[in-house]
């Protein structure tokens, strides 16, 4: 998000996350490789590449319905797309999978919140 920010553009930034992807996988590191893979599907999106982004959500969510997050961008990126009955289909898997007592849960609902309300920030 920095380097957007500071417009070095999306190039420099998806050949960063990549060159972090291939150390993940080179050393095995699952957990790692998902969250890398998750940046790199929220930068598609930040990126104004919606559909991108909801193909990469997807895929993750194959490999892993248990996993909340992908669920939780996926209703983000159709509350940009102002498709509502989507939005809250994800939205409510995203409900039921995360956990209670997840730390950061209160700022992940707030970001609900704001998608419901349309407020056209992704991430």
């Amino acid at each position: 998000m920095v380097m957007v920010k500071k417009h070095e553009g999306p190039a420099a930034v998806f050949e960063m996350l990549n060159k972090a992807l291939e150390v993940a996988r080179r050393e095995k590191r699952v957990t790692e490789e998902r969250n890398i893979r998750i940046l790199i599907a929220q930068m598609h999106v930040v990126q104004g590449e919606l559909e991108e982004g909801l193909k990469n959500f997807q895929i993750l969510i194959d490999e892993n319905p248990r996993d909340f997050r992908p669920y939780l961008c996926q209703g983000i990126i159709y509350g940009l797309l102002n498709k509502k009955k989507e939005a809250e289909e994800q939205f409510e898997i995203y409900r039921s999978l995360v956990p209670e007592e997840f730390p950061q849960r209160g700022f992940l609902d707030d970001i609900v919140l704001a998608a419901k309300k349309g407020s056209g920030q992704p991430f």
